[in-house]
């Protein structure tokens, strides 16, 4: 019992530091002080809770407060650098996509990304995104799914990185789960108000951050001369119908521009102006984008239950014109005490997301791909804002000549922005309810129904006038999976020496997923209509669906000995529908063991926490519908007869799921009670049975067919440390956390006769799985190498040789990641650092080939190469007239090439390894200055907890190998890498953000 006069006591017991209570009234608000939390819970697989000392696994937990510390539109790429094991590539798209892997990829074709859970229930990421987006050839990117969480609603996210954390998943769980713990009503002990109410509103304002190199000396023009008017031979013209910057140089002549051709123009047309470059012309397209996020939440709890209703909308502005994303977050929990032993638990999400006028990426029709690959350096956006001429016809830079003014290759920019777009919409609703009833003190029963279900609706337009055939798509996309579980819970302490916590039950889940497509075809029949009617033949049509069910039976057991030594048991079958019977009850384990040695060293004061961890285990990667039978893809009627088409590729009736077998083993050491902290873990994945295509003779009426083969191995380790160097009696604390990992991927094997599989291509550069190299591996031709290794140049012409066989140039796989971080505090005021970093990786950059090519970026002006030409590094080498071969005379090429012909020849156009890069980066990820307020200076006002902070997000780029782009280029989330095909650059951020509470 409390004395009354008492307002703070300090205690502390064997497994805790030192703690403080304050007492308010009957309630009793501890404090950690210093120290170990050996008692710390954390969220594992189907929603268990366990102690964290008795994992045989290695996990990593997040709190809400640490992914919110900055903000993103797509939550994800909050988290980059600061989990171990965990690589995000995030883009600069508005709304775009993230990919996240956790330990390397595992499956050639299927999925590698983790599954999400969200408060049990299995929350969908699909992208759905086009191969040629993937690739960087054009198209839009969506985002995926998994963007539709909402990060104010989040209480704690915790990684299981390995099998061994995620058997219990069967068929979902090769490669790792995110489990998301969203946030619980509580009774609220100092509020004014019968409930709590708080409040957290930010505003970020973003910027383009990172540009090439322009080149500002030559204009557009594929010569060094102008052209003469045809409509005044008076006047010289710019080579307007070029699009490239091999023009003549900026000395301020008068010549004829492109906008001088519209009688309506009055200012402009017949006139001539300065010859000059426009440093700017790139950077002036931007504009400062915008990202508001507003969230209340209402909770409130007494004995009998509790809940929290939480509302958030985001809106953002997007960097280029008439781009903008909104999003609305609905969230509520709650749980109720129907009887002393029945209760009653629900969590219910309902998001309503929509985009319009996001930005096409991709070679050929994205802005940047334009602006950096087929550009000139003269011209100037605000003339070029004015894109329309009063009949509506496009004003374009590009034209075809001084008599027609259509587009020659490329829109103007602003037709693209405005004309040309799309718009799309996702609704969306989440969550589960359940009842759980106490047989015993320690056996209870429960079960839950649990939902995931959106409808995605995407249109997209291309106007008459432009380059491109005028069209309109609408694309309907309907997801939904439903989950029905019962769990049988045992926990108890069995004497002295024992305790056991069990889990058993059943699942049953059902998929369904209906895709309505429609394309009009051969243009549009009205300018401005855009609707499937307005076709001019008959509108494409796609109507597909798929169902899938699957029957789980699970079972869990931790068992504990003296609270030192845990063994961890765990196994699961899932009968699935898109196998076949003989294949249908295949079973997934893990097995774990924990040792918590430190308890049975004396107590001394370095030593605070020591353990010893080890398991293995099996997990799988599931199939998809219709891969066991011939299915047949139906087409539009031949008249009036239908019309179906038999495919390309011959499914296989005896299909297993892909398994990945996994070891782990690890070490978890703290010291001084907690001030400095090691967690290494050591782990070896071997994925087999992958399901993909393997090429087979035509003769048998098929190009491919699916098999079970192949075998990839990841392993390698992750370090996460902290360390608290400084913290004294004042309040004074400085924190330092790392997080690093290292992948070693390889290509164990295929299927017999088949060294390589391609994955796709893009200008003569292919990503494959090659036996013996690490899994995405880009290949393409390189430059030959004479027995010194020296490179071999034609002497007739100075240019290089090249390689009559592809080569590897370089896997999309890191090899080694991991972030930095620092957090400095003293009485309400912290500071927040985080910088991460990738060694290793690398991408095929057509920013850098086109943009050499065409004269865009400085390299092409750079030591006078365009007015002395260049000598390139290599040995000069002859052809020997007999046999053909090359020979190194041995002495070093001094032969001179034009700029032109150096840049045409010389690089990633004819030589693929001259523009795939080494990816590496350092980069100044985040920043926090923020500040607490005292509560007394609210005085009896209603407000309380109160924080105001200043946040950055990709402040800079401290190191990088790849010239030109950011080593960053993801633009999309599967397993299509490596392409950067015109990347959109990367944001700065800069906003406020406040919190408060009343």
């Amino acid at each position: 019992e409390v004395p009354e006069e008492a307002t703070a006591l300090l205690f502390s017991y064997i497994g805790y530091a030192t703690q403080e209570i304050e007492i308010t009234g009957t309630t009793l608000n501890v404090t950690m002080l210093e120290g170990v939390d050996l008692e710390k819970v954390v969220v594992t697989a189907l929603g268990i809770s366990r102690k964290e000392k008795s994992l045989g696994y290695a996990t990593q937990e997040l709190s809400g407060e640490e992914i919110t510390k900055t903000r993103d539109a797509n939550f994800l790429n909050t988290l980059q650098g600061k989990v171990a094991g965990v690589q995000i590539t995030g883009s600069s798209n508005l709304g775009g996509s993230s990919r996240i892997t956790i330990r390397g990829a595992g499956s050639i074709t299927g999925d590698n990304q983790p599954l999400f859970i969200v408060d049990g229930v299995p929350v969908n990421n699909s992208n759905y995104t086009t191969t040629d987006q993937a690739r960087g050839a054009g198209g839009y990117d969506y985002g995926n799914a998994i963007s539709d969480i909402n990060p104010d609603d989040i209480e704690t996210m915790n990684v299981l990185k390995g099998p061994a954390a995620t058997a219990l998943y069967g068929n979902r769980g090769a490669n790792g789960v995110i489990m998301i713990t969203t946030k619980k009503g509580s009774r609220s002990t100092d509020s004014k108000l019968p409930i709590g109410v708080s409040i957290n509103s930010g505003i970020q304002f973003n910027e383009v951050a990172f540009l090439p190199s322009y080149q500002n000396q030559y204009g557009g023009g594929a010569g060094n001369a102008f052209g003469t008017s045809v409509l005044d031979t008076n006047q010289q013209i710019v080579d307007f119908g070029y699009d490239g910057s091999w023009g003549p140089k900026y000395d301020g002549q008068n010549v004829r521009h492109w906008d001088s051709y519209d009688p309506s123009d009055a200012s402009n047309f017949g006139t001539t102006r300065s010859w000059q470059a426009n440093p700017n012309n790139i950077k002036d397209f931007f504009r400062t984008g915008i990202l508001a996020t507003n969230n209340i939440a209402f909770s409130g709890a007494n004995a009998l239950g509790s809940f929290r209703l939480s509302y958030t909308n985001t809106h953002q502005l997007g960097t280029q014109e008439n781009s903008e994303l909104t999003r609305h977050n609905v969230g509520f929990n709650a749980d109720y005490k129907l009887t002393k032993k029945l209760t009653a638990t629900t969590s219910i999400n309902f998001v309503s997301s929509q985009g319009n006028g996001r930005p096409i990426t991709g070679y050929g029709e994205s802005v940047m791909s334009q602006f950096n690959q087929w550009f000139q350096r003269q011209l100037d956006m605000d003339r070029l804002r004015d894109y329309k001429n009063p009949d509506g016809t496009q004003r374009t830079w590009n034209r075809t000549s001084e008599n027609n003014g259509d587009p020659n290759y490329w829109n103007n920019p602003f037709w693209d922005r405005y004309e040309n777009g799309q718009q799309d919409r996702r609704e969306r609703l989440f969550g589960n309810v359940g009842l759980s009833y106490a047989i015993t003190d320690y056996l209870s029963i429960s079960g839950r129904a649990m939902t995931d279900f959106y409808t995605d609706r995407r249109e997209e337009w291309i106007a008459v006038g432009g380059v491109n055939e005028a069209g309109y798509s609408e694309d309907v996309r309907f997801f939904r999976e439903n989950n029905y579980e019962a769990t049988l819970n045992f926990s108890k302490r069995i004497g002295e020496m024992f305790s056991v916590n069990a889990i058993a039950g059943v699942n049953f889940r059902k998929n369904s997923f209906n895709r309505n497509y429609g394309a009009t075809q051969g243009g549009l029949n009205t300018a401005g209509f855009y609707n499937l009617s307005n076709s001019v033949s008959p509108a494409e049509i796609t109507d597909f669906s798929s169902q899938q069910e699957i029957f789980s039976g699970f079972a869990n057991a931790s068992i504990g000995f003296k609270d030192f030594l845990y063994l961890d048991l765990s196994g699961r079958f899932d009968i699935n529908s898109t196998l076949p019977v003989k294949n249908n009850t295949y079973p997934y384990y893990s097995a774990g063991l924990s040792f918590i040695f430190s308890e049975l060293l004396p107590k001394n004061d370095i030593l605070s926490y020591g353990q010893f961890r080890a398991s293995y285990a099996r997990a799988g990667n599931g199939t998809t519908p219709y891969q066991l039978e011939i299915t047949y893809a139906t087409n539009p009627s031949f008249g009036s007869n239908g019309l179906s088409t038999v495919p390309n590729s011959l499914n296989n009736a005896d299909l297993l799921p892909e398994s990945t077998n996994s070891f782990e083993a690890g070490l978890d050491l703290r010291f001084f009670k907690g001030r400095l902290g090691l967690d290494f873990t050591y782990y070896n994945q071997l994925t087999e049975n992958m399901i993909f295509n393997v090429a087979v003779s035509p003769s048998t009426g098929y190009t491919s067919k699916a098999l079970n083969a192949g075998k990839v191995l990841n392993h390698g380790f992750e370090i996460s440390a902290n360390a608290t160097p400084v913290k004294t009696k004042s309040g004074f604390r400085w924190d330092i956390g790392l997080n690093f990992a290292k992948n070693n991927n390889t290509t164990l094997e295929l299927t017999d006769g088949t060294e390589n599989l391609r994955l796709t291509s893009l200008f003569g550069v292919v990503l494959e799985a090659r036996v013996g190299e690490s899994y995405g591996t880009l290949v393409g031709t390189d430059f030959v190498y004479d027995d010194a290794g020296n490179k071999m140049v034609d002497a007739s012409d100075g240019t290089y040789l090249v390689s009559e066989e592809v080569k590897a140039l370089g896997s999309v796989l890191a090899d080694f990641n991991g972030g930095v971080s620092t957090t400095i505090s003293y009485k309400g005021i912290s500071l927040y650092l985080l910088f991460d970093f990738q060694s290793g990786g690398s991408v095929f950059s057509l920013s850098n080939m086109w943009g050499k090519y065409s004269g865009m970026l400085e390299e092409t002006v750079e030591n006078g190469i365009r007015e002395d030409g260049i000598v390139v590094a290599g040995v000069a080498a002859t052809q020997d007239a007999t046999t053909g071969e090359w020979v190194s005379t041995g002495v070093a090429n001094t032969t001179v090439v034009d700029a032109q012909t150096h840049f045409f020849s010389n690089q990633g156009y004819v030589i693929n390894s001259v523009d795939v890069y080494d990816a590496s980066f350092v980069k100044f990820r985040e920043a926090r200055l923020g500040y607490t307020f005292p509560n007394k200076i609210f005085g009896k006002t209603p407000f309380r907890d109160v924080s105001l902070s200043v946040v950055a997000r990709n402040i800079a780029i401290l190191h990088k190998n790849v010239p030109n782009i950011d080593p960053e280029a993801a633009v999309s989330s599967g397993n299509i890498q490596g392409f950067e095909g015109g990347q959109l650059p990367t944001e700065r951020s800069i906003g406020v953000n406040l919190k408060l509470k009343f």
